[in-house]
């Protein structure tokens, strides 16, 4: 049994078959059919395959398997083979980076080199069984690494009694090199891939946002049209509850009315300030008022889908914020717990707390829809990144929120509620006599 470490361009061992004319040409039309392959598409699978199966034709007798690190780095997948019988394969599906001869050279970096790999010490004892079995004799495992990364290693082994020269292991680690160009080339370009949606997206948002900005000033419009005839209407019908000769019956009714107007009244105003243009200013505000601004701008759809609002405001004081900002996160916290209990059975629950603890305001907005997937929670304040169906959802509502409270010297943390999940998002602002 013999170990060979480190990466070699030496010549031949001086015992072993000499390296005629014939075995060079047939090494370099090997690198050359895998270069070929790298440098003509940026399909990793593609890459892969063409390697190993250009690899197992070195003698003929080659058995072939390609491992690439699992994005934590922690384990190797088996990524493609060629010749391993499905026990094999079943043994060499996933490996521990650092354990056993293939683990190990990921973790090393080093180019190992046996002549019976099945009595080495260090093959995984799961392994062992099944190499003896299979009768693998030759081996060699190269890592693929490119820019100072390993991305993975390249194995090849033999059951015939002829081992692994230098100018085989050579071609196997050029091979590896060439795969590793091929990796980070298709890493490269799903980046730029990535940014430039990125980009389409962004500009999207940019153009949905002008016709939502000009939507706002015709909304802002309509709303002073709506409150002249609606200040007309309360004053009327304040003259008439004042007149001596309505009936109790009459009074009744202009109290509906007079009620239903105010709250009309109430919600226009609510508009005006949300649409209104103004620069950000630090003041105190309360946060219930906010909800309750908020709550009543989605009453009516809320409704609409029968879902119930439930609120529980404790005192706190005045918060130190922008209550404008305030109210455009706390909108869009209640818009999206609206639409993900849109699809689920009753009941809908819609709650809303507000509370103060540790000289901070807290508000809690909470819903009884699916919840948050725990894969989605560490990304769920990323630019662009939604949950939504294509179409519903820009994945910017809740980015562009973070941003504003974070700016206000607060928090926004997200989370699915123990007790019959669904999700929660609690803000908490420094109080104004405490920033005081």
């Amino acid at each position: 049994m013999k170990r060979r470490a480190g990466r070699s361009r030496t010549p031949a061992d001086p015992g072993g078959p000499a390296p005629g004319p014939p075995r060079v040409e047939s090494h370099l039309g090997i690198l050359h059919r895998v270069a070929e392959t790298v440098s003509r598409t940026l399909d990793v699978d593609d890459v892969l395959r063409t390697a190993v199966e250009a690899l197992t034709q070195v003698t003929g007798h080659e058995i072939a398997s390609l491992h690439l690190l699992s994005e934590d780095g922690t384990m190797l997948q088996l990524r493609g083979d060629r010749g391993m019988s499905e026990p094999l394969r079943e043994v060499n599906r996933a490996l521990p980076v650092g354990q056993g001869l293939i683990g190990r050279v990921a973790a090393t970096g080093k180019t190992l080199q046996l002549e019976k790999n099945y009595e080495d010490p260090d093959i995984l004892p799961a392994a062992r069984a099944t190499v003896r079995r299979e009768q693998i004799r030759g081996f060699v495992c190269v890592p693929i690494h490119c820019r100072g990364r390993i991305l993975g290693t390249l194995s090849l082994g033999r059951k015939t009694l002829e081992r692994f020269d230098a100018d085989e292991v050579a071609l196997v680690e050029a091979a590896a090199d060439q795969i590793g160009i091929a990796l980070d080339n298709a890493r490269l370009y799903s980046e730029t891939r990535r940014q430039l949606d990125e980009l389409k997206r962004a500009q999207e948002q940019l153009i949905r946002a002008e016709k939502l900005s000009a939507v706002g000033e015709l909304a802002s419009g309509v709303a002073h049209e709506i409150n002249n005839p609606l200040t007309t209407i309360l004053g009327q019908t304040h003259l008439l509850l004042g007149h001596p000769e309505v009936t109790p019956h009459v009074r009744e009714r202009l109290g509906i009315v007079s009620d239903e107007a105010t709250r009309a009244a109430r919600i226009v105003q609510n508009l005006l300030l949300f649409a209104r243009h103004y620069t950000p200013e630090r003041r105190p505000c309360s946060l219930a008022d906010q909800a309750r601004r908020v709550l009543e701008l989605k009453d009516y759809q809320l409704k609409q889908d029968g879902i119930q609002v439930v609120t529980d405001f404790a005192h706190c004081p005045a918060v130190l914020a922008d209550d404008n900002q305030l109210q455009q996160v706390l909108l869009n916290l209640v818009q999206n717990a609206h639409q993900a209990m849109i699809r689920q059975t009753p009941p809908r629950v819609l709650t809303v707390r507000v509370w103060a603890a540790d000289g901070r305001g807290c508000v809690e907005v909470r819903d009884t829809g699916p919840g948050i997937p725990p894969e989605a929670l560490p990304r769920i304040f990323d630019p662009f990144f939604t949950t939504k169906p294509p179409g519903e959802g820009s994945g910017l509502g809740l980015s562009v929120s973070y941003g504003l409270i974070t700016e206000l010297g607060g928090r926004l943390r997200a989370g699915n509620h123990p007790e019959g999940g669904g999700a929660t998002f609690v803000i908490d602002l420094p109080l104004a006599e405490a920033a005081a």
